[in-house]
Parts: structure tokens; sequence; C-alpha cells
């Protein structure tokens, strides 16, 4: 199912060009917390998709590196809220409640600048999977382990 809304999500440059506010989430496909939260981010996705863009980046593809930088994703599930203008008013990483997901993009829906869970964290997943040669070297994994 993660597939599918990936597949089914608006592309970021669409999503930063259409003046809507933007939802960004930076996944993988192998991570557990993600994969645990698709049933209530789709759930949200539906009920505000006419009004607020959603965009799904693998973290596994190198492409959205820059992106990965810019927005300091250091753990997944990160999700980045962006007014109409492409601008991240909050953030929220990790396993997250959802009412966190629900209520900061009620927020954006309504044109709010200040959304009601601005920096959130709840359980993440490491940027490498698990059985990876990174992971399971210290030196490598320890700046992106959130364990």
């Amino acid at each position: 199912m993660l597939r599918a809304l990936e597949q089914e999500a608006l592309p970021l440059d669409v999503a930063l060009s259409n003046g809507r506010p933007t939802v960004v989430e930076f996944y993988a496909s192998w991570c557990e917390v993600c994969r645990e939260l698709v049933p209530a981010g789709y759930e949200v996705e539906q009920q505000y998709k006419d009004k607020v863009n959603f965009v799904m980046l693998n973290v596994d593809n190198s492409k959205w590196a820059p992106e990965v930088q810019e927005y300091g994703v250091q753990g997944i599930p990160h999700f980045v809220f962006m007014d109409g203008k492409g601008e991240p008013l909050a953030a929220a990483v990790g396993r997250l409640p959802k009412e966190v997901l629900q209520g900061n993009v009620s927020a954006l829906a309504a044109g709010q600048q200040q959304l009601p869970y601005a920096a959130v964290r709840g359980q993440t997943s490491s940027l490498a999977p698990q059985n990876s040669m990174v992971a399971s070297s210290k030196s490598a994994a320890a700046p992106r382990d959130h364990a």
C-alpha cells in the first residue's frame, strides 16, 4: 500500500508551484513505522486531497538526496508541512498519533500559518535499512541512527 500511495502522490515540483499547502513525507518501503502509519495517512489524505498537496519522497531514491539534506531528515517517517508558497511551517518525525497529522493538515487546509503540532517526534527508523552494510557500520550509521 505504501508504493500505491507514492504513485498517487503529487510530484514535488507540481506541489511546490500550484499555490496549495503541501505535506511532504520522507519514507522508505522497508520502514516499519512508515508502513504502520499508512492507514491513518491515507484517511487524512482522502479527507483533504482537494485542499492540500500530499507528496511522498522515498529516501532510498538518490534523486531526493538534496531534499533529505535541505529538510534535515535524519529519521523516517519525516513529515514537512508547508504553506502555499512552499515555505516549511512545521515538521513531525516518527510514529505520530493520527491527531498530529490530522491537526496539522486541517490547519494547513484552513490557511493557518501556526500549526498545532509544530515539532513532534515519535519513534523513527534510521535512514538505512537495518540489514544494510551501512547500518551495521557504527561509524557510518551513527549520525543517522535514532534507535
